[in-house]
């Protein structure tokens, strides 16, 4: 099951008490779902629990009792003006102030999503989309989600409208304003996992690029004792260097903290050394060319 899918068997189990939200959730179902070219307006539900929820808006809002074969819903046209809705040849007009407080446009926003609207797989992207075929009804919703601080985004497709919302925290608020708080959760533990697996691999590209680093400076340090080998002059060096210079050449994957446990002395005192053998190196290296 798609997290789309989840979002809306989530949303069909709200408990919406008011009335005036129940209208408002009925209302959105039909604007976006509705043809309203005929005598009779009709539309077509294609999950079974949103076609159920319809249903029972009609008989709570409406006092529709009469049975409705899935996944078709009809009702007269004239039963629109309890809802603020008017027909007007292709076109619709709404009358806004129906919808006008914020839990009735938190309905609105559910009816919807519910009827048309779709949310892509967060562990893919984050996006929320709404499908409206009527140019006012698409500005209505996208007047709806600016009240609610959100941005959304408008495209034509075709012959259809398309409202969308994009980045997390957008997402993350929509779910919460239609009712979808489990579905937000999940949203939540999807972005903590995204979060987690960013930081290790900062983490792991940090540590791959110390290790490149490091390999670097130990390879030119083993360039250098190569060239004083060569040249006779490591074996005129104190001790000290000696052993640093023949553990560096046995050991050239090794960090400093560990070539100071082979050495046994202090990792400040083996940098220096090996930063002394690589000037020397590269004083004969100029020699040479010279």
């Amino acid at each position: 099951m798609s997290f789309s899918s989840d979002v809306k068997k989530e949303l069909c189990t709200v408990n919406e008490k008011n009335l005036c939200c129940r209208r408002s959730e009925l209302a959105a179902i039909l604007l976006f779902g509705g043809d309203f070219s005929g005598a009779d307006v009709t539309v077509k539900v294609e999950r079974t629990d949103v076609f159920k929820r319809a249903c029972g808006l009609l008989k709570r809002v409406l006092g529709m009792t009469e049975l409705q074969k899935e996944p078709e819903i009809r009702l007269p046209v004239e039963k629109l003006d309890e809802l603020g809705i008017y027909p007007d040849g292709a076109g619709v007009s709404i009358d806004e102030e129906v919808f006008d407080s914020d839990c009735c446009k938190r309905a609105f926003f559910r009816g919807a999503f519910l009827m048309a609207g779709t949310v892509v797989d967060p562990h893919k992207n984050y996006r929320l989309e709404l499908f409206a075929y009527n140019e006012t009804v698409a500005a209505l919703a996208s007047e709806m989600l600016e009240s609610f601080d959100l941005s959304p985004g408008s495209i034509r497709r075709k012959n259809y409208f398309v409202i969308y919302l994009e980045n997390y925290e957008a997402v993350s608020d929509a779910l919460i304003i239609m009712g979808a708080q489990k579905s937000m959760l999940g949203l939540s533990y999807v972005q903590i996992e995204k979060d987690i697996s960013n930081e290790n691999n900062r983490r792991n590209n940090f540590l791959i690029a110390n290790m490149d680093k490091a390999l670097t400076v130990s390879a030119n340090q083993c360039a250098a004792i190569d060239k004083l080998a060569g040249t006779g002059m490591l074996e005129t060096l104190n001790e000290g260097l000696k052993a640093v210079a023949y553990a560096r050449a046995e050991h050239p994957e090794m960090n400093l903290n560990e070539l100071a446990a082979v050495t046994g002395i202090s990792k400040s005192t083996l940098s220096r050394r090996l930063n002394k053998l690589l000037e020397l190196g590269n004083i004969k290296n100029q020699e040479i060319e010279k």
